[in-house]
């Protein structure tokens, strides 16, 4: 019994190792409060205009602090935000810096990973805690590359998420970079902090990434045209 309280004492200060290397990591990283912090049922009265005023408010600042971060780490992140370019090299160096430097969570011999999905409540908090730091550094992740998305698409642009359609969805009732539709498609939907929530969760596996996802790909997808029903970017 002796043996086993020490293999559960070790497991257990391995994942809170790992959590404490992750809130050290992004420590110095400029906390930010979600904006929507109301029920998303709740959006009325002009609450949702105020929400996006601010959003769009703090857009270029929180660019410029994630840019900084990411220079003082020798990485060049400003071409994602020249439509000029594609943005793949610059997508490719912060994809492959965040498997490189995200702490991986301890094996379990249960269950292999002690936390296969990411915490989404504790993500869209207002009080986020000790995670404050690397849940703001998603945030601004998110728009990163929603941002890049939009400068080579213009039909793309941030708004509330408010189609009954996606009530059920955990986007419903949050800022996303959304593309109108059209009599050929449905609205393109993207929540991109969401999104890269999960990425970087599972960069974080025991076992590394099984998901093959990454930072940029929804990006690659826009600029290859994989949200127009002619498969092609007007």
């Amino acid at each position: 019994m002796a043996g086993l309280w020490e293999k559960l004492r070790g497991r257990i200060a391995k994942e809170h190792g790992a959590a404490t290397a992750l809130q050290r990591l992004f420590a110095a990283y400029p906390v930010h409060v979600p904006v929507q912090t109301v029920h998303r049922e709740t959006f009325r009265d002009g609450r949702e205009d105020a929400a996006l005023a601010a959003f769009l408010r703090r857009r270029e600042h929180r660019l410029a602090a994630l840019l900084d971060y990411f220079a003082q780490r020798g990485i060049t992140a400003a071409p994602l935000l020249d439509s000029a370019t594609n943005g793949a090299a610059a997508a490719h160096a912060i994809d492959a810096w965040l498997t490189a430097t995200l702490p991986r969570r301890p094996f379990s011999p249960v269950s292999g990973d002690p936390e296969p999905n990411p915490d989404v409540r504790a993500f869209r908090a207002a009080d986020r805690g000790p995670a404050a730091g690397y849940y703001s550094f998603l945030d601004d992740l998110g728009l990163l590359e929603g941002e890049a998305i939009r400068r080579r698409d213009r039909r793309f642009d941030w708004a509330i998420n408010h189609f009954p359609e996606q009530a059920e969805f955990e986007s419903y009732g949050h800022i996303c970079l959304i593309k109108p539709g059209t009599l050929e498609w449905a609205p393109v939907v993207l929540d991109l902090p969401l999104h890269l929530l999960s990425v970087c969760h599972a960069k974080m596996a025991p076992r590394g990434n099984a998901s093959g996802h990454a930072f940029g790909e929804v990006l690659g997808g826009a600029v290859a045209g994989t949200f127009d029903p002619s498969g092609t970017l007007r």
